[in-house]
C-alpha cells in the first residue's frame, strides 16, 4: 500500500511539474511576460490538486482492473492514460492545438512511467480474480 500512495503523490508531482511548465512556455510562446512567482504558485496548486484527484479516481481505476486481470505492464498502463487523449484527439482542427495534443500524450506517458516504476511492487505478488 505505501508504494501505491507514493506512486499517487510521485505522478502527480511530476505531472504538476510538466504541466506548469508547459503552460508557461505556451503564454509566453504567445508574446505573454513572464508570470509571477504568485500566479506560477497558484496555477502548481490547481494544478496539484487536479492531478491528485485524476490519479485518485483514474489511475485508482486503472489500477484496480490491471492488476486484478493481471495485465500490469507499462505498455498496458501507458494504453489506459493515452486512451483518453486519443478520444479527445478526435476534435483537432488547428496545428496548435495537435501541438497542445502532442504534450498532453506526453504527460499521460509520464504519468504512466511513474505510475508503474513506483507501484510495480505492489503487484508482484499472485492477484486472486474470485
Amino acid at each position: 500500500m505505501k508504494n501505491l500512495i507514493l506512486a499517487w503523490l510521485v505522478s502527480s508531482a511530476a505531472f504538476t511539474v510538466a504541466f506548469v511548465g508547459w503552460m508557461i512556455y505556451w503564454a509566453m510562446s504567445d508574446g505573454a511576460p513572464v508570470p509571477s512567482g504568485g500566479a506560477i504558485l497558484r496555477l502548481s496548486l490547481i494544478a496539484l490538486a487536479a492531478a491528485l484527484i485524476v490519479q485518485l479516481v483514474y489511475g485508482g481505476l486503472v489500477y484496480l482492473i490491471l492488476t486484478r486481470s493481471g495485465l500490469w505492464s507499462i505498455w498496458t498502463i501507458a494504453f489506459a492514460y493515452l486512451l483518453p487523449v486519443f478520444f479527445i484527439d478526435y476534435g483537432i482542427d488547428t496545428q496548435r492545438e495537435a501541438r497542445g495534443m502532442i504534450a498532453w500524450m506526453v504527460f499521460a506517458c509520464l504519468v504512466a512511467g511513474v505510475s508503474w516504476f513506483f507501484a510495480r511492487a505492489e503487484v508482484r505478488t499472485e492477484t486472486d480474480l474470485l
